[in-house]
């Protein structure tokens, strides 16, 4: 831990290391400072990765559709289930997906429909406290067969939230951290 401090305070200073980026056609030069790639510690460098994946999220993922935007968060009192068992963040991600397609399958019944979405796992809160979560990033409907796209009613999400509710309590009884009643 002691290193990823120190390549942090040496990040963007010229003494630490830098390159000489020179333009072909005027001349005109600069210095540029190597970073220190810390993804998660380094602000400046964990942006520039969060532009870097929107960007490419823009570009060849996500179709030019509506998106929605949904978190699904847990209590206080379940945060440390996660914590000292990492792979519950995973699944607490699948809960999330079968929740909003079980929803959106509700609304429009079409056999055919296929959502699409992009599920950012993020395990700490403002303060860098532990809050495991999930950040949802979905078509405001469905595709089709035929590539058609139909956009959603506008969707309850007091009715996700109790879809959400039983399949973490579900996750958590099967892994045995909460016992069956």
């Amino acid at each position: 831990m002691k290193q990823v401090i120190y390549r942090y305070l040496d990040c963007g200073i010229l003494y630490s290391g830098f390159a000489r980026a020179k333009c072909k056609d005027c001349g005109h030069e600069y210095l540029l400072a190597f970073s220190c790639k810390r993804q998660h510690f380094c602000p400046s460098c964990h942006q520039k990765r969060v532009v870097e994946f929107g960007e490419w999220l823009c570009e060849g993922f996500l179709k030019v559709v509506p998106h929605r935007h949904f978190t699904f968060s847990i209590p206080k009192i379940l945060r440390r289930y996660f914590l000292y068992d990492r792979g519950l963040v995973r699944e607490l991600s699948h809960c999330a997906w079968d929740s909003f397609v079980a929803l959106l399958l509700a609304t429009v019944p079409d056999p055919d429909a296929s959502p699409g979405a992009v599920i950012a796992i993020q395990t700490f809160g403002d303060f860098l406290d532990f809050k495991p979560h999930c950040h949802l990033l979905c078509t405001d409907d469905s595709f089709f067969g035929s590539g058609m796209f139909k956009v959603a009613p506008a969707l309850d999400t007091g009715s996700l939230e109790k879809l959400f509710q039983p399949k973490v309590l579900k996750m958590l009884t099967s892994s045995g951290f909460v016992p069956a009643r």
